[in-house]
């Protein structure tokens, strides 16, 4: 699932074709420039410019190394970040979303009407201004029934929302996995000094409580 949303939303970022760059860095980290230029068949600029894109958004990063033997040029190892793109495609469904249910709200309120010759479709307002007559033929628009489009974009709505629930729960596992270590263990140590601190409380309580219950009985004792 994870690799389908990272192919899908490099495509995007980036253009078709540019997905394949995922099969090279998926779960892999520092992979030379002129290695992924070669696995996708692409000139070293060509591989660049790809991947210069994906950086502009953040979606991968990368370190250099200067090599002594080119005469120092630098070359450069990419990682892809696939927190970072899911993040980011999410994002960029949920904008979708709004857009969708913004255009819902128009065809729920709003009257369209279409050219059954050219297919052309327009709202109320330009029917009126052409004479209900279609601009690019001539012939007269017919009255659209709303039902049939409210359908097809409340489908798309819901296809969306399901991709983002799917994104979110492997989101949720990479962020696991983004926790550092040391932060896991300082989480246990927390854990168990606040253990500690309540035995340690409350050995302390039953220490005063015993020694009030002795000054008591030497009390009694005296009497």
């Amino acid at each position: 699932m994870l690799e389908k949303f990272l192919n899908d939303y490099i495509s995007i970022v980036a253009g078709s074709g540019a997905d394949k760059i995922v099969n090279i860095l998926f779960k892999k980290k520092n992979v030379n420039e002129f290695l992924i230029a070669k696995k996708l068949n692409m000139t070293i600029n060509q591989t660049r410019n790809i991947l210069y894109k994906l950086a502009d958004k953040g979606l991968v990063y990368f370190m250099r190394k200067k090599d002594l033997k080119s005469g120092g040029w630098y070359t450069y190892f990419w990682t892809l970040d696939d927190y970072k793109c899911l993040v980011s495609y999410r994002a960029t469904l949920l904008k979708e979303i709004e857009i969708q249910e913004s255009i819902l709200l128009t065809r729920k309120t709003k009257q369209f009407y279409v050219c059954k010759t050219c297919g052309v479709e327009v709202m109320e307002e330009q029917a009126i201004l052409h004479d209900f007559t279609c601009s690019e033929c001539g012939e007269v628009y017919i009255s659209k029934d709303p039902a049939e489009s409210v359908k097809e974009v409340e489908k798309s709505i819901n296809k969306l929302k399901d991709k983002v629930a799917q994104m979110q729960i492997v989101i949720n596992e990479l962020e696991v996995l983004r926790v550092p270590k040391s932060e896991k263990k300082e989480v246990k140590k927390g854990s168990k000094g606040k253990k500690s601190s309540s035995k340690k409380s409350a050995f302390k309580s039953k220490k005063k409580f015993s020694k009030k219950l002795a000054k008591k009985v030497q009390k009694k004792r005296k009497k």
